[in-house]
């Protein structure tokens, strides 16, 4: 029963961390970027909020991470996986830190970071595309068939008694 508690809690994790870091994306590309292009949001405030997601970025990636972990070692515990399941995983794995490199440089503080803001759009662009293929993916790895590993036997006693 606790087992099934922390991977319940592992899972909403997981998926929470996702929403805040698709949606707070979103935000950024259609919302937050074409107000501060039309003068709608001056650069004081625009750095103000960029600062305070930057803050949410670090610990939803770092929340990824854990029960991103915690979830595939579950799954690779207890489920069959084939290897069209396998591939996919490495692929969302792979795209997660793509993903996590690009939305830390373009919303960090470092002189690099200040040069990829020049391109944000474009750079917002790759990654809101990006995130899209992930969320795909994974859609696809929940809903794909899987068949649990079949229980072990219970090894036989040292004196012969069952």
């Amino acid at each position: 029963m606790l087992i099934d508690l922390v991977s319940l809690a592992s899972r909403w994790l997981h998926v929470l961390s996702v929403i805040l870091l698709v949606g707070g994306t979103l935000f950024m590309r259609l919302a937050l970027v074409p107000a501060s292009e039309g003068d709608t949001i001056g650069p004081d405030a625009r750095e103000a909020i960029r600062k305070r997601w930057a803050k949410w970025i670090g610990m939803s990636i770092l929340f990824l991470l854990a029960s991103g972990l915690y979830n595939a070692g579950i799954k690779a515990t207890d489920y069959r996986m084939d290897g069209v399941y396998l591939t996919l995983l490495s692929l969302k794995i792979i795209l997660g830190f793509v993903l996590f490199f690009l939305i830390s440089v373009i919303n960090g503080r470092s002189e690099r970071a200040v040069r990829w803001r020049t391109r944000e759009k474009y750079w917002l662009n790759i990654i809101c595309s990006l995130m899209v293929c992930l969320v795909l993916i994974a859609g696809y790895m929940k809903m794909s068939p899987q068949s649990p590993k079949e229980p072990k036997a219970p090894a036989p006693a040292a004196d012969g008694s069952v």
